[in-house]
């Protein structure tokens, strides 16, 4: 900050008295109104180039405080235009206070201002101490997990001592060698650099909730339907439960908590798709599923079964959805998102741009974490094997006795979800103006409102292309002409082939590799090309050959291969035995214990995956009452082999609904 302006030193444009603007005087006392006029008298015959000390006498005005006022009326402000009249209100700082007067030696007051002169007077201090500042915000290596007001302290003494060594100035003659003043300084830095440390000052919560609410809209706003998409992953409040098969008959078994992949449409809230999964962690196959789903118009896509029909409710009022995509999906940066073949699949696929996100935010992904609320309070809590908000929550009563007393399969466990999300689609709320989402796509897809869009339909796919539902997998072809080993590839590790790629020698001769269209719910069977030139389906061979399995399911039974926990030969049906040794198992504990959990959770997803052999859409009218479904299965889960529950002749009575007499 320079020297003040005087009457001779300010520019003449400045001086337009007629120019200034006159402030308000309401809120202002007598005291205060007086003294607005006072000085503004003054300034007035400063100006015009009248005495003014008489004037100031006779109004009780020091010069100090006249000169003040005066420098204020002609500073700037942000447009370039004189502050005027304005700057005689009292308590305005027009610039922060400066300190001008040097600092005295040997004396112990007096000393306000004194570091921030004296970091303006010796600025390799100030860029070093900002230096070290900004080292233990951020918590850089070399520096502290975070600031501390004392050691900033030792460390501005530490850096004043190397250059007066004598300790004879400010800060060393000082009674507390300018601690206040640093500690000051420490907090107005942290204040001034907020959004360069919060996450490492304050954590990553923080560092997320100060992104939002700064005045900036960044949240991406849907146009149109299938405009943008979100697709989460959510811990499901409930035990999951797993019919198995003894020789004492079907017993019900806990699997842990089950999760759920959904993907919904943010312009009107509509569920496209889900994916209820029993193993302990989702992976990038279940999310393609769930994106296959969604593109196919068939919610419940990934779990049906080939007797069942297909529930297309879009593809019913236009064939068109029934092969869509969308134009953005919002994600978060789990592992299983950033998978290359997650997204360079749907991106080349769908033309799609991919949104990533941090975890654990909700806010990001508002819609898709709502509806997860609205289903655990509509269907997860009610049950008995609710694992409730939380440990403390009076609903869990020791939720795995309570699921493996239940007789709920993982199939009618999947129908729940099913039901449970249906009548979300078709439930009315103010944010699509008292309709529910079924019946606002219904508007959109065959009102007037139409031709409004333009949606981004798929073109179909190319010989050779395959979709979501299967992955692309490159492996060598192998065999060997002298030893009479006829052509085949391996896929964890098993043989596959079929009588045509066992003929053509030529393959061994080519050294290519094949690309492999690998169904995930079913490896049994795999699909198989050469150059984009189709060598038809292949079979697993040996022990593999017998069942259907996934390709979660092999991995699961080849790692107790190695593990010496399943006892088979070459020929016999491996899948078998895998259920075979868990249900032993359970024989064995005599209801004590109960198998490993990593394999009931893998019998869950073996029992409640897909099973269709295509994918030709049966298109039919499945009239069903939605919550008629609900309220029955809720009840059948009611139901106990071992012990009795309460009767739930009100079922709201688990969301304090009910009122008894």
């Amino acid at each position: 900050m320079g020297s003040r302006l005087t009457l001779k030193t300010t520019p003449p444009e400045r001086l337009v008295l007629a120019s200034w603007a006159m402030p308000s005087l309401e809120g202002l006392d007598a005291a205060q109104t007086k003294r607005f006029y006072s000085l503004k008298e003054a300034i007035t015959a400063y100006v015009h180039g009248s005495r003014i000390m008489q004037l100031l006498q006779a109004k009780s005005i020091w010069r100090e405080v006249f000169y003040r006022a005066y420098d204020k009326c002609v500073a700037l402000d942000g447009r370039g235009m004189p502050i005027g009249w304005v700057g005689l209100l009292p308590y305005l700082e027009i610039q922060p206070r400066q300190r001008r007067k040097p600092l005295p030696k040997h004396q112990s007051k007096g000393l306000a201002g004194a570091l921030a002169q004296f970091l303006r007077q010796n600025s390799d201090i100030a860029a070093a101490l900002e230096s070290y500042l900004l080292l233990n915000a951020k918590r850089k290596p070399g520096g502290e997990a975070g600031v501390r007001h004392k050691s900033v302290h030792i460390e501005f003494l530490r850096l004043c001592e190397a250059k007066d060594p004598d300790m004879q100035s400010w800060p060393f003659t000082s009674r507390r060698r300018g601690a206040g003043a640093v500690r000051a300084f420490t907090k107005a830095f942290l204040i001034q650099h907020y959004d360069a440390i919060v996450a490492t000052q304050y954590g990553d919560k923080a560092a997320t909730k100060a992104k939002a609410g700064n005045g900036h809209g960044s949240r991406l706003v849907a146009c149109m339907p299938m405009d943008i998409v979100e697709m989460d992953e959510h811990a499901m409040g409930c035990i999951g439960t797993v019919r198995i098969e003894t020789p004492e008959g079907f017993r019900f078994l806990d699997a842990g908590r089950m999760t759920l992949l959904l993907l919904v449409d943010r312009h009107k809230g509509w569920i496209m798709a889900f994916k209820v999964i029993f193993r302990e962690a989702a992976n990038a196959g279940d999310a393609m599923d769930v994106l296959h789903a969604g593109v196919l118009g068939e919610p419940d896509w990934a779990h049906r079964k080939d007797s069942q029909l297909a529930t297309r409710p879009l593809a019913d009022l236009d064939d068109r959805f029934g092969w869509c995509g969308f134009n953005c999906l919002l994600l978060d940066n789990a592992l299983i998102h950033l998978a290359d073949e997650l997204v360079s699949r749907v991106m080349s696929l769908s033309g799609c741009a991919v949104n990533f996100g941090p975890i654990k935010t909700p806010a990001r992904r508002q819609l898709v974490e709502r509806i997860f609320n609205e289903l655990e309070r509509a269907g997860f809590k009610r049950l008995p094997q609710t694992t409730g908000a939380g440990p403390q929550d009076p609903r869990r009563q020791k939720a795995e006795e309570a699921a493996r007393a239940c007789i709920l399969s993982e199939r009618e466990i999947v129908t729940l979800v099913s039901n449970l999300l249906r009548n979300f689609n078709e439930k009315m709320g103010k944010a699509n103006l008292a309709a529910s989402p079924a019946q606002r796509m219904h508007a959109l897809i065959c009102g007037p409102e139409r031709d409004q869009y333009q949606f981004p339909f798929l073109p179909p796919l190319r010989e050779g292309e395959a979709d979501l539902s299967k992955s692309i997998i490159t492996v060598p072809i192998r065999g060997n002409k002298a030893t009479g080993r006829r052509p085949y590839f391996s896929f964890l590790e098993v043989d596959y082939t079929n009588p045509a790629m066992a003929k053509d020698w030529g393959l061994l001769d080519e050294q290519v590799d094949l690309q492999l269209h690998v169904a995930r719910t079913n490896i049994r069977f795999i699909e198989a090309f050469c150059r984009q030139r189709p060598l038809g389906i292949c079979q697993a061979g040996g022990r593999w050959r017998w069942s259907d399995h996934s390709i979660d399911l092999r991995r699961q039974i080849n790692q107790l291969l190695h593990e010496g926990y399943i006892e088979n030969d070459r020929n016999d049906d491996v899948v078998a035995a895998f259920l075979k040794k868990v249900a032993d198992e359970y024989v064995r504990a005599k209801s004590k214990s109960k198998p490993t959990k990593a394999a009931m959770r893998h019998v869950g997803d073996h029992n409640a995956r897909r099973d269709v052999p295509d994918d030709v859409p049966n298109t039919a009218d499945q009239v069903r009452q939605v919550g008629v479904a609900v309220t029955d299965l809720l009840d059948r889960a009611s139901e106990s082999t071992t012990s009795n529950y309460m009767q739930w002749d009100d079922i709201g009575a688990f969301n304090g609904d009910r009122h008894d007499d």
